[in-house]
């Protein structure tokens, strides 16, 4: 019965891991790369964060040339007002209309446009170099989940292996306790050591499922119809780099990190310029052109016959006959007729001296300097950060070199022993508690070998991306 239970979850672990397998999408490292970059949420507004800071300098830049601004007024007068056409200030009702286009060009402001324009562009090209980091560290994440799945299916392997290997044990105990050639208790130990191998087997498929719902969560699908496939890895590469200094030198001339470093602060220094242009005067020319329909624009109406004044010279005589308009009535001069007759034009060239603003101009300046100065500590902040990282990343590359090398000779000497302690176990040389010593020798060293293998490739692709800088590879 016991035996049956065991067979059973096994069958289960397997038959679903066929079906389960046989359903979803495998996944390279590369594929989930290239799809976290196409579809991430973080690098996604990081790339609003690009065209933000586009817009802010294509705002910039435009400050160069003049604005130009329409305008239409309409207003209602009742009771005294002033009269539009001939500023009289009379006492009647009244409607008003004046349309004007009015334009402003900066001729002079102290470089503060220029300034200003080279300050945003350098803040672009920060904003760039963020995108590039967030990349990498999410490539980088996902690099490190991936090789955490292959080692979890590494560990599933190995324990369904001792599982396997425990149930030939059993079985062959079976026999001999049938046979009477050994106590019952050494077919007990082996049906509890097999209760156990099962428990690992189910513990390291839990944790399979746990690394493949990490590295899905970072590429925001499900780890139910998706998992990744097997490379084949037999050699981790050399890193073939000589000490942390060298891997800094190679690394420093595309750390995007640093070059945003780079960019805030040249763009903290045109800053600073731009608040010390407050000091200077400003030159500005502008101009407007504009008309007025007004209500009260009044033109007289015509009748016939002409009427006409007679004068006389110093004798009395009639001299001239001047013709005297004979005025019917009044109406509103047309709206055509007023745009001609309303229309002016006003050009004006102004400059104007800061003097005294109530030490705005002052601080201003101040807190810019300041701002250079925090920006200065954050490069070297950002440096120190880099290089320690770089250290690090190779005294751990060093170690995990290492520890590789170490286990693997512990895991060929493991391996020997086992298969000289299997060949002994079929001679009846040594007890089945001698050859189950062996046996997790060599599944301990196999597992602490594996474990190894996956630590040194993580870390060798960390030395990689700081010898190219950048983890994705040049397709992507």
């Amino acid at each position: 019965m016991f035996r049956a239970k065991i067979r059973l979850t096994a069958l289960l672990l397997f038959s679903l891991s066929v079906v389960s397998g046989s359903a979803q999408k495998l996944w390279t490292l590369d594929e989930c790369l290239q799809y976290a970059i196409a579809n991430n949420l973080t690098l996604k507004q990081q790339d609003l964060a690009v065209k933000q800071a586009e817009i802010g300098l294509k705002e910039a830049q435009f400050r160069r040339y003049p604005n130009l601004n329409g305008s239409v007024n309409n207003s209602y007068n009742f009771g005294r007002s002033i009269d539009p056409l001939t500023n009289a200030n009379v006492q009647r009702n009244s409607a008003n209309w004046r349309f004007g286009l009015s334009s402003n060009l900066v001729l002079f402001n102290g470089f503060q446009i220029h300034n200003s324009v080279q300050q945003q562009r350098q803040l672009l090209y920060a904003s760039r170099f963020d995108e590039e980091v967030a990349k990498n560290d999410i490539g980088m994440n996902i690099a490190n989940a991936f090789l955490q799945v292959l080692f979890a299916k590494e560990l599933v392997k190995i324990n369904q292996e001792q599982m396997a290997s425990t149930q030939l044990q059993l079985n062959r105990a079976q026999k001999y306790f049938e046979a009477g050639r050994v106590a019952e208790s050494a077919v007990l130990e082996m049906k509890a050591q097999l209760a156990n191998d099962n428990l690992s087997v189910v513990n390291a498929v839990n944790q399979e499922l746990m690394a493949r719902v990490t590295l899905f969560q970072l590429l925001e699908l499900s780890p139910d119809s998706n998992d990744v496939q097997i490379p084949a890895i037999d050699t981790v590469p050399d890193a073939g780099v000589m000490s942390s200094g060298h891997l800094y030198s190679m690394y420093r001339g595309h750390a995007p990190e640093l070059k945003a470093a780079q960019n805030r602060l040249e763009a903290s220094n045109y800053g600073w310029k731009v608040a010390k242009g407050a000091y200077y005067p400003q030159l500005s020319l502008s101009g407007n052109v504009g008309t007025l329909f007004s209500d009260q624009a009044l033109t007289p109406s015509y009748g016939s016959p002409v009427l006409y004044q007679q004068y006389y010279d110093g004798n009395g005589n009639p001299v001239f006959l001047n013709p005297i308009p004979n005025v019917t009535g009044t109406e509103t001069t047309p709206f055509g007729q007023q745009w001609n007759n309303n229309f002016g034009q006003t050009v004006v060239l102004s400059l104007s001296v800061p003097i005294f603003n109530q030490y705005r101009t002052q601080a201003g300046v101040k807190r810019a300097e300041i701002s250079y100065k925090n920006t200065v500590l954050s490069k070297e902040i950002t440096d120190n950060n880099v290089q320690r990282n770089v250290a690090q990343a190779y005294n751990e590359y060093v170690a995990a070199k290492a520890r590789y090398e170490a286990s693997k000779a512990n895991y060929e000497a493991q391996e020997a022993s086992f298969q000289y302690a299997q060949k002994r176990l079929d001679e009846k040389l040594i007890s089945e508690v001698e050859y189950r010593i062996f046996l997790n020798n060599r599944i301990s060293a196999r597992s602490n070998f594996v474990q190894a293998k996956y630590e040194l490739m993580f870390r060798y692709k960390i030395i990689d991306f700081y010898k190219h800088g950048s983890v994705y590879s040049e397709s992507n």
